[in-house]
């Protein structure tokens, strides 16, 4: 019996590319051990949005080959298109492959379980021109509840901070039809939630003629039986089609949850950043979800603190938006220069003390903004899907909300994978919790 061993860091992107690899794996005779056992065969999938994505990447490849020195060892990702050299360089590596090779992982298979030695000369890429490419996809999530589908990979907006389009191609959609076949595949397989994943989601089509949007996809899977919730991962603000709100306001099935990166509050450093919007059109944007989908609708951030240039005025003024906008939650990030983007050698770095102070009053600020927006949903009563995890001294399960709040609830194991009524009473710092 062969053993694989899948590690994922970063995006949701990549834990979708992760499924999808690791359903070939199974389909050749591997079986997926967890963290605490050694396996045959580690497949490490990397990120590189920051220097601390590059750090536990090469730690978890040395955890990896000291678990099991003999073992292979595969490693992909965008810290393997970044810096491949680099991971190469660590003894016990077997190969080293892009995210445009993960849709060929049946070609490293195949040559791994030959009787010749595997050598594989690496794939040199023009990442600014090539588009992405996409595996066959996946026919489950590995989990009972949920299952990502990636529509869209690559990035062709080159925010100067971001080595995102470096490492991942230009804007590439997926056709539509492979969308909606992936779709029943996994409505098939019991799951009723799908969350629409890619790395810009609102500028699909955009790259095919404009022929399709990103409302489209909703559309289409709308229809499928089985599937009782679509939401999105995330979706850039400058790449949100106008028509999107008002087309999901007619599709019972999208839940009211919003991830919308606005990475800042200053609109100086949104220009110098390359964003392509001011905080006005961001407020407008927040203020027509909130309209068409109630005070209820669950908008979550991401933002930076630190970039080059970033004054304590900007500062001030990313908090005070932050707070004006009141955000369900935030993932606050400090900048991390990346080699070869235009900010890396910006004047004026910010020192990673005062980024460091600047990233603890904001993260402080979101926990504040977080346990408000859970307080202002006690007593009412919202579905929740009860997915498969005990939490809490109460051994309790857990899932969502529409509005992608955790609730924890007294129910039993049957009730795993189905939507229930749950009156929302109390929260602490974590979880909402709930009476059925």
């Amino acid at each position: 019996m062969k053993t694989a061993k899948l590690i994922t860091m970063g995006c949701k992107v990549n834990q979708y590319d992760t499924q999808s690899m690791s359903e070939i794996l199974e389909r050749n005779g591997y079986v997926i051990v967890d963290e605490t056992r050694p396996a045959d065969l580690y497949l490490i999938n990397t990120c590189t949005v920051t220097n601390a994505a590059d750090q536990k990447a090469r730690q978890a490849i040395r955890r990896a080959i000291r678990q099991n020195p003999d073992a292979d060892v595969f490693v992909t990702g965008c810290y393997a298109e970044s810096d491949r050299e680099a991971i190469e360089e660590i003894p016990g590596v077997t190969h080293v492959f892009g995210n445009r090779e993960k849709a060929d992982i049946q070609n490293y298979i195949n040559k791994l379980n030959s009787d010749i030695p595997l050598q594989i000369q690496p794939v040199q890429h023009d990442a600014i021109r090539e588009h992405a490419r996409f595996s066959s996809g996946v026919s489950s999530s590995g989990k009972r509840t949920r299952a990502l589908i990636k529509v869209q990979d690559g990035c062709s907006a080159f925010c100067t901070y971001c080595i995102i389009p470096y490492v991942r191609g230009r804007m590439t959609s997926r056709p539509l039809s492979d969308i909606v076949d992936e779709a029943i595949r996994i409505a098939d397989s019991g799951i009723k939630e799908i969350v629409i994943t890619g790395v810009h989601l609102g500028a699909y089509g955009q790259d095919t003629g404009r022929d399709k949007n990103i409302a489209d996809i909703l559309e289409c899977i709308h229809g499928i039986d089985g599937i009782e919730r679509i939401r999105f991962s995330s979706i850039e603000p400058m790449y949100f089609p106008e028509i999107l709100t008002e087309r999901m306001s007619t599709l019972p099935k999208c839940m009211p949850h919003f991830h919308l990166p606005i990475q800042s509050g200053s609109d100086k450093v949104l220009r110098d950043m390359r964003r392509r919007y001011s905080s006005s059109q961001f407020v407008r944007l927040v203020e027509s979800l909130r309209n068409q989908f109630t005070d209820d609708v669950g908008i979550t951030t991401d933002i930076m603190v630190g970039f080059p240039g970033e004054t304590n005025a900007d500062f001030k003024d990313s908090l005070k938006f932050v707070e004006e906008i009141g955000f369900s939650q935030l993932h606050v990030f400090r900048y991390s220069p990346r080699k070869g983007t235009p900010a890396a050698t910006y004047p004026n770095q910010v020192p990673s003390h005062i980024s460091s102070t600047r990233s603890r009053e904001m993260i402080s600020l979101g926990d504040e903004l977080s346990t408000s927006f859970r307080k202002r949903m006690h007593g009412k009563s919202k579905n929740v899907l009860i997915e498969g995890s005990r939490e809490g001294k109460d051994n309790l399960l857990a899932g969502f909300t529409d509005n992608y709040l955790r609730v924890l609830v007294d129910v039993p194991d049957s009730a795993i994978n189905q939507i229930l009524p749950v009156k929302l009473t109390t929260s602490d710092d974590e979880h909402i919790y709930g009476i059925y």
